[in-house]
């Protein structure tokens, strides 16, 4: 399928989703790591118009809590995007359901999204589609915003323009983007907002913004009781009150999140992921990017458009060039479910060095992930037990033997929305088996709950105590 990457080779696949696949590619002789992105066009015409305008976008973006977009390359009927591999995982991955994260973690993981989110406002830019499950991280723990599937440009040559499509993710979209034509920055803003409740409070606040769902109701209303409100401190309940401001006008702006106490309060220490700063110093800069040398060098050999490092007035440039392929789809609505269409399914990492990786395993490579645990019985028995738990539970589910041996479950979620993800079995050794779950489509704080649930159900197989990968790891195969 991708005979003309000579010098890479095909590691794993890291997700899957409706129009293709994501998979690591390593090079083979300085082990660098590129997450190759490929979209099936032939099968699905109508993603070939929506990757073109997310390639055209995500070239121009240089900033250090952005994901990198490394080039692209069309055959016929397929798309390939090269972009930055990120191994540390998605950020709702990090948090524990109806707990959060610690403040200070959710204060760094914040700022640097907000870091992103005001760079791509300054270039005139609108993700619209913010959520944990487009929030990548590094191998140092570093903020990576993905997924420009539904980013569009909403200000040219200083005018702005007000939008109309329908798109985003339910409980994270703003509530005047399912009413009427609505301004890029406060939604975008909004969205945030979401993600930090989920990060502080471990749960959602409803299940979409309007009238019918109760819980958005008494928020509107001005009602602060109950949950998630109640874990929230006086300070954090006010800074999330100006984000949430249903009246557009009064919304908080980035400039003035930057500036809130809240931002600035200090906490016990947390340990920063490398390279954050001050976000308020490094507005609009546009931090380039490492030397990636010999990296580029290679993608860009069998790319036919290699990514350019933009100045301002480059940038501006290209977006008036863009006007002709930025259009608003006015057929509807399109919300995404999480890993599920083309522009949410990759799962990326942090590209690391030829020193790094070279010499390292396949399970070295493996994406970081809380969602998996190691058992004592064998393969069969494993899948016998996972099983049996999901028939009790009434779930639907498929096993998979080949290439790897896997089990596809479907469900709902608690707002009886579709939830999938997969389990992957893996023999480690004799009578030692690693179960390793992941997200294939849905709400990430909502899959995070069904594998603890389902990790309780098999505590009885469990492997107690600490666990080192064993150095047969490396001869055995990895799953897709």
């Amino acid at each position: 399928m991708v005979e003309f990457i000579e010098e890479w080779f095909l590691e794993q696949t890291l997700g899957e989703g409706s129009f293709g696949d994501v998979k690591l590619l390593v090079h083979r002789k300085t082990g660098d790591e590129v997450a190759l992105k490929v979209v099936n066009i032939k099968d699905h015409p109508d993603a070939a118009e929506i990757v073109q305008k997310e390639t055209q976008i995500h070239r121009l973006l240089t900033h250090e809590n952005i994901v990198k977009f490394h080039g692209s390359r069309q055959e016929i009927g397929v798309e390939y995007l090269f972009l930055e591999y990120c191994s540390g995982g998605e950020l709702y991955d990090m948090v524990e359901p109806d707990v959060g994260v610690p403040i200070p973690q959710a204060q760094s993981y914040f700022r640097q999204i907000i870091s992103a989110v005001d760079y791509l406002h300054g270039l005139g830019i609108t993700h619209r589609d913010i959520k944990p499950e487009n929030i990548l991280l590094d191998a140092n723990g570093k903020v990576k915003l993905s997924d420009f599937g539904f980013a569009t440009i909403f200000r040219s040559r200083g005018v702005e323009r007000r939008l109309d499509k329908k798109c985003g993710t339910l409980p994270y979209v703003a509530p005047e983007v399912l009413v009427k034509a609505y301004k890029a920055q406060p939604a975008d803003i909004w969205s945030c907002g979401i993600v930090l409740v989920a990060l502080l409070a471990g749960e959602l606040p409803w299940d979409k913004p309007i009238i019918g769902c109760a819980p958005f109701k008494s928020w509107k209303e001005g009602s602060v009781h109950g949950m998630p409100w109640d874990k929230l401190d006086l300070t954090a309940l006010n800074f999330i009150k100006r984000i949430l401001c249903i009246q557009v006008s009064k919304r908080i702006t980035i400039e003035q999140i930057l500036n809130h106490q809240w931002m600035n309060k200090k906490t016990l220490k947390c340990t920063s992921p490398q390279g954050e700063g001050n976000p308020a110093k490094k507005r609009q800069k546009g931090m380039s990017d490492a030397n990636l040398g010999s990296l580029e060098d290679s993608i860009s050999r069998i790319c036919y458009s290699q990514q350019e490092r933009f100045g301002a007035d480059n940038n501006a440039k290209e977006l008036d060039s863009l006007e002709n392929i930025v259009k608003e789809d006015k057929h509807g609505f399109s919300f995404s479910q999480p890993v599920g269409e083309a522009d949410m399914f990759f799962l990326g990492s942090q590209l690391g060095s030829s020193t790094q990786t070279k010499n390292n395993s396949p399970m070295q490579r493996w994406v970081k992930r809380m969602t998996r645990f190691f058992v004592t019985i064998s393969v069969e028995d494993a899948i016998k037990e996972i099983v049996q738990v999901l028939d009790a539970w009434g779930y639907n589910w498929k096993v998979q033997r080949k290439p790897n041996m896997s089990i596809t479950v479907s469900t709902v979620d608690r707002r009886k929305m579709q939830l999938i993800f997969k389990a992957n079995v893996v023999e480690m050794g004799s009578q030692m088996v690693l179960l390793d779950f992941r997200l294939s489509r849905g709400d990430g704080l909502e899959f995070k709950r069904q594998f603890l649930k389902l990790k309780k159900s098999l505590e009885h197989i469990e492997m107690k105590g600490p666990t080192t990968w064993p150095i047969a790891i490396a001869t055995n195969s990895i799953p897709s």
